[in-house]
């Protein structure tokens, strides 16, 4: 099964939905099984392309000792 590849806004939208549809912080590892669910995938690297929204103030992210990994949310 090919994914497609998003690109640009439409990769930044897809996440900002996905993360704002659960409504509760997801690990790197749950947005990526999220985004193969709608056959699609980022950019990058999952978690280079999250990381990046961070840097960019769109999603917010931090290492979970209690989810072994980071976790990612946006506010509001």
């Amino acid at each position: 099964m090919d994914l497609r590849r998003l690109e640009g806004n439409e990769a930044v939208d897809l996440i900002l939905r996905v993360l704002g549809e659960a409504g509760k912080p997801l690990t790197t590892r749950e947005v990526q099984r999220e985004t193969e669910k709608r056959l699609v995938r980022c950019p990058d690297s999952t978690v280079v392309f999250l990381n990046r929204l961070r840097v960019k103030g769109l999603i917010k992210g931090e290492r979970s000792r209690e989810r072994k990994g980071w976790i990612w949310w946006v506010e509001g």
